[in-house]
């Protein structure tokens, strides 16, 4: 879209941001229907391919790397603890908390899942060359950056 009349490049810097917001929409939304078959939402394959990644991870490193609440991570790794997907262990490092892993059919899952994953990356990243994708992934950093420390400059005042 072009804007003419708007010389800081608010309208521009709006449109983009709507592009992204959308391609999130889209990449959630595909995520979610691919992951039903294997009865998994989409927190719930975030929680199997940290713990995949990551054996020992506690509930609350989980749920910073899954961007949830602790309490949603909590009900979820209660629910696959009980069906056998999830083993919990104390922490060597913190006697309070669980250290999380998969147990074998965790593990299997948590493929099956990372598959999917997999499927639905390569599918949004087609359009893009090597350097576009490159290109891309250092600028959204360099957006989060950007708006974390809007963040901290909210919370220091």
């Amino acid at each position: 879209m072009e804007h003419s009349d708007d010389p800081d490049g608010l309208a521009q810097a709006r449109d983009a941001w709507l592009s992204v917001v959308r391609a999130h929409h889209e990449c959630s939304a595909t995520l979610a229907q691919l992951l039903e078959p294997l009865g998994l939402s989409v927190l719930q394959h975030e929680i199997l391919l940290n713990l995949r990644v990551t054996p020992g991870l506690t509930q609350q490193h989980l749920s910073r790397r899954c961007f949830s609440a602790k309490s949603g991570v909590s009900m979820i790794v209660a629910q696959f603890e009980k069906d056998g997907i999830v083993h919990r262990t104390r922490s060597e490092q913190d006697q309070r908390a669980w250290s999380l892993s998969l147990s074998p059919a965790g593990e299997i899952l948590a493929v099956k899942a990372a598959a999917v994953q997999a499927d639905v990356v390569q599918r949004m990243a087609q359009p893009f060359s090597m350097a576009e994708l490159d290109l891309l992934r250092i600028r959204m950093e360099q957006s989060s950056e950007h708006l974390r420390q809007m963040r901290d400059e909210v919370n220091k005042s």
